[in-house]
């Protein structure tokens, strides 16, 4: 079930294995807060929909920020994560190696800041990140 979808970020439910699928938005300087309005809204969503699982595909994703505000922007994202009934996430990665680097770090600065509340593992491949997330085999519906 597509929940939000403005042609650059995407949310695409799954109610049988209450994942929630999230194309993320590009990052380039002159429209952060672009990037920043997708992940509230996902945030929200997380928390008002109850999610337990989530799927992060980043493997298309476009950024164009320095560093300091990556790192920003996705720590402060993943802190609110934490406030949720969030269980684990599976971060589909990106082909680029800086953007993979940057995103890593952050990972790191989040799991070692507060004791984390959910899990998270970065895929290459969507099938084996849905059967990790859920148990299950993979959905071939998805957009």
């Amino acid at each position: 079930m597509i929940l939000f979808d403005n042609g650059h970020f995407l949310l695409d439910y799954d109610s049988s294995t209450d994942t929630l699928f999230v194309t993320l938005p590009d990052m380039q300087t002159p429209a952060l807060s672009q990037a920043e309005l997708c992940f509230e809204i996902m945030v929200d969503h997380v928390r008002n929909y109850n999610i337990h699982h989530l799927l992060l595909d980043s493997s298309q994703a476009v950024v164009e920020v320095a560093e300091p505000e990556y790192h920003d922007l996705i720590y402060r994202v993943s802190l609110q994560l934490q406030k949720t009934n969030l269980r684990k996430v599976a971060r589909l990665v990106s082909a680029t190696t800086p953007l993979e680097a940057m995103a890593r770090r952050v990972q790191q600065d989040v799991l070692s800041s507060e004791a984390p509340t959910y899990l998270i593992q970065n895929f290459t491949d969507r099938e084996q990140a849905l059967t990790w997330l859920t148990g299950k085999p993979f959905r071939t519906t998805i957009r």
